[in-house]
């Protein structure tokens, strides 16, 4: 088996990695969204239309079913000192539980908890269409990719185009997907590992004057393509065919410094990575609390960390900032609060300014929890899944 049929067995066709908290050199953008074949999804409300809808899953259904808003659905939360309490945002905690359980990808570049913590998708506009998500069908809409259950990929159904909609089947460990190409700047598109025989479903882009002629079939090797009047693209190459998504409105294509291999001194050719835009900043790099917002200047790009906006208090430590809970310190935040799993599965434990909440997963419209070790950090995360 190929180095490139390998990592195809192991991973998903489309992470959803959006910002990373840090950020990068490169003025105004925040650090890598896009890590994978694809990148965040289109334009603001991220509803495109409702391209691509036809293609959706039963798992669009899953959620709240419009509650999510309403904070009796929490159960009562209280800081590390385990008696003082305090008002949790049930929207964020609904979304931010969506985004980790709606994706077919179970590889999150942010956690839960850190999700809800520092409110991150209203300091991330890219981000910010599904902060409003009460179901799978919300969060299907903003970001163009879902899980692909039976009605998709039950029974003797394969991997192929439906419209405009890749649908993959057995392809990848763990979910099947399917993925609005129409939403994503392309069309849908299939092509054949020659080595095992696979077939994968993709989208298929116009990347012209740029071309895949001559280009091996990798996708390792990401490359942008820009022109006037149209939004960045990230694709890759297979059969000589362009293959990926639109950064989106809110992100820009960069070719980042450093070879796919990992030689930093190598030519920066096909390492291309989708990056937020963010406000920018001047001066040195600097974190402050006010009214309580973490205002994070990091090599000149801007972000604002709103911790009262779910009901927790902003602190600074070591320069780094924090949404904290009633009597937590940042040493809960970094290391005494883990994420976790009941014993049965049914139950999922996050960090909430430090302090650990626990929810059913089954009151979200999932089927279990799942956990798992981050290989970077060698932190546990955890997320409710089908």
């Amino acid at each position: 088996m190929s180095a490139l049929t390998a990592k195809r067995a192991s991973r998903s066709t489309r992470l959803v990695l959006l910002a990373c908290i840090s950020t990068i050199g490169a003025a105004g953008c925040a650090s890598i969204i896009g890590l994978d074949e694809y990148t965040v999804a289109k334009g603001s409300g991220g509803q495109s239309g409702g391209a691509g809808r036809a293609g959706a899953s039963a798992s669009g259904e899953s959620g709240l079913g419009g509650e999510g808003g309403d904070e009796s659905q929490l159960p009562p939360f209280v800081g590390c000192d385990n008696k003082t309490g305090f008002t949790p945002n049930a929207q964020v905690v609904t979304s931010c539980l969506l985004r980790a359980g709606c994706d077919p990808t179970f590889a999150p570049i942010r956690t839960i908890s850190t999700c809800v913590s520092k409110n991150t998708q209203n300091a991330l506009k890219g981000e910010d269409c599904n902060s409003t998500s009460k179901t799978c069908a919300d969060f299907e809409a903003c970001e163009h990719v879902g899980v692909a259950h039976d009605d998709l990929c039950g029974g003797t159904k394969k991997t192929r185009c439906q419209g405009d909609t890749a649908v993959n089947c057995g392809n990848y460990k763990g979910n099947d997907r399917f993925t609005d190409c129409a939403a994503l700047g392309g069309h849908c598109g299939t092509y054949t590992y020659a080595d095992n025989n696979l077939v994968y479903a993709d989208c298929t882009l116009d990347v012209a004057p740029d071309t895949c002629v001559g280009q091996p079939d990798s996708d390792v090797l990401n490359f942008c393509h820009s022109a006037a009047g149209t939004e960045d693209l990230r694709y890759y190459c297979y059969g000589e065919q362009a293959y990926g998504s639109s950064c989106s409105a809110l992100a820009t294509c960069i070719d980042t410094p450093g070879a796919p291999s990992g030689d930093a001194g190598a030519p920066s050719v096909g390492n291309a990575s989708c990056f937020f835009d963010t406000q920018k900043c001047t001066g040195p790099d600097s974190t402050t609390c006010n009214a309580g917002v973490a205002s994070v200047c990091s090599s000149g790009s801007l972000f604002k960390y709103d911790c009262g906006s779910v009901g927790l208090g902003c602190s600074i430590t070591a320069s780094a900032e924090y949404c904290l809970a009633p009597g937590c310190k940042a040493a809960d935040v970094d290391t005494n609060c883990e994420e976790s799993c009941s014993a049965d599965g049914s139950s999922l434990t996050f960090c909430y300014g430090g302090a650990p909440v626990t929810v059913k997963c089954t009151d979200y419209g999932f089927t279990q929890c799942l956990s798992d070790t981050n290989a970077d950090t060698g932190k546990v995360f955890a997320a409710c899944r089908f």
